[in-house]
């Protein structure tokens, strides 16, 4: 059976559907599995190899000469540095992508969310390397000939939907000026806004007066939580242009919008393509608020459903265990709960939900955080809510305390991460609400620069 070394590179004749497609560059490989027969495998260091034969030495030194057209298969093992980006294909078809630790002659081994797993030499048919989203732009672009459009307006939606949004503004603005292509001028207008909201937040002037320290006089429920217009709000900051929930957008904001950013570009001169905005979805005006950064104005939005990242939370996190495990009377949301508070009446109630989610957000403990929005398993809630055996940071020794990801639950340090890496505004910076976490002194800072919206 003919050898399944790696491709070579061949000069493409027309561009990829989009650089997903793109193949990995070739490496020549130095180890290699063969698969003898049914029942008989070897591998090892590749001493010498042509078309006919390969030559391996195994790893207690023995060296034995193979003919590729009496074998089932030669597969090439890939080497280092541990940590790339490779895509594993399994014998039954499937394609897992993760970081390499090691594609041994044994076991392969990756890195998937800081987790290590093995899978069996025997299972995995090969492990490719995979490039970085930039290495995917720059050779799709070689292979595109500038009379593309279609594929240029491709390589655009894909870098937009990668969030390389500097990227894809310089692509559109350069097929922008060959062809009137309708499609990349809305998707123009909808990069400009992603990139306005990259821009960092301007800081807060200092308060003229001290902040009123009771719950009441700062805007909140006299039980200390988020009011209904904090919730929605938070709803506005969190909501996914491109699949929002249900929206209303009243027209005193259109008015207000129009009359206080007049000198925008995003706003219309003509007084025709004015009044045309007060047909728009709503969803379209809420983009043009964020590229304008009119948070003044977020708080008119109705948002009447849930954002996907509070939803994942309400379901998978929050419901499924935050309550019966950690919000418990005799945990952190009875009298000794400590410097972790959580409320845990009506816990149904969104106000109620969300005001827990914010104090996940919010809270720090000993200068660490409870949600680490860059690595979700270094979260001080993770590690607690893993047995102590497995914990780098276990939690403290209390009475009554168990840990909640066990091995029979496994999925939900899955929908743990997936909450927290769908969340739009990390570390609870939402602009506007003043709120710090009950049972602490104080809340940390947030780092300078702010939310991108």
């Amino acid at each position: 059976m003919p050898a399944e070394k790696p491709a070579e590179a061949t000069p493409a004749e027309k561009p990829a559907a989009d650089p997903d497609s793109i193949a990995a560059a070739p490496e020549r490989p130095t180890r290699a599995y063969v698969v003898i027969d049914r029942v008989s495998t070897t591998a090892g260091i590749i001493e010498s190899e042509d078309d006919t034969v390969i030559v391996l030495r195994d790893p207690k030194g023995r060296v034995r000469s193979l003919t590729k057209n009496r074998v089932v298969a030669v597969k090439y093992l890939l080497d280092g540095p541990p940590g790339r980006r490779v895509r594993v294909v399994f014998n039954d078809g499937r394609v897992l992508v993760a970081q390499l630790v090691d594609d041994g002659l044994e076991n392969v081994a990756v890195e998937i969310e800081g987790i290590t797993t093995r899978f069996p030499r025997e299972a995995v048919d090969l492990v490719l390397p995979y490039p970085t989203d930039q290495e995917l732009y720059e050779r799709f672009r070689d292979t595109l000939e500038p009379d593309q459009y279609a594929a240029r307006y491709t390589l655009a939606v894909w870098l937009q939907r990668k969030r390389m949004y500097a990227e894809a503004k310089r692509e559109l603005e350069s097929l922008l000026e060959v062809t009137n292509h309708y499609e990349a001028k809305q998707l123009l207008v909808e990069v400009d806004a992603q990139l306005k909201l990259l821009e960092p937040r301007e800081p807060r002037p200092p308060r003229a007066t001290p902040e009123p320290k009771d719950a009441a006089a700062r805007g909140k429920t006299q039980a200390g939580l988020l009011t209904a217009a904090d919730v929605n709000l938070i709803r506005v900051y969190e909501l996914d242009v491109n699949d929002p929930p249900r929206l209303q957008v009243p027209e005193s904001l259109i008015k207000t919008m129009i009359e206080t950013h007049s000198d925008s570009e995003l706003i219309p001169v003509s007084n025709s393509e004015r009044n045309a905005m007060y047909s728009k979805e709503p969803i379209e005006i809420v983009r043009i608020l964020f590229a304008l950064k009119a948070r003044d104005l977020y708080g008119e939005v109705k948002v009447l459903g849930e954002p996907e990242s509070l939803t994942v939370f309400r379901q998978r996190v929050h419901n499924a265990w935050l309550i019966t495990n950690c919000a418990t009377s005799r945990c952190h949301g009875g009298d000794d709960a400590g410097r972790f508070v959580l409320f845990n009446k009506d816990w149904k109630d969104p106000l109620v939900r969300t005001t827990n989610m914010l104090i996940l957000s919010r809270t720090t403990l000993d200068d660490l955080p409870l949600i680490d929005f860059e690595k979700p398993i270094d979260s001080l809630l993770y590690q607690y809510a893993l047995p102590k055996s497995e914990a780098r940071r276990p939690h403290p020794d209390v009475r009554g305390w168990e840990p909640v990801f066990t091995k029979g639950r496994t999925e939900l340090r899955e929908d743990f991460i997936d909450w927290v890496r769908s969340m739009r505004i990390q570390r609870g910076e939402y602009p506007s609400i003043d709120f710090d976490p009950p049972g602490l002194k104080r809340r940390t800072p947030p780092p300078t620069g702010g939310p991108d919206r």
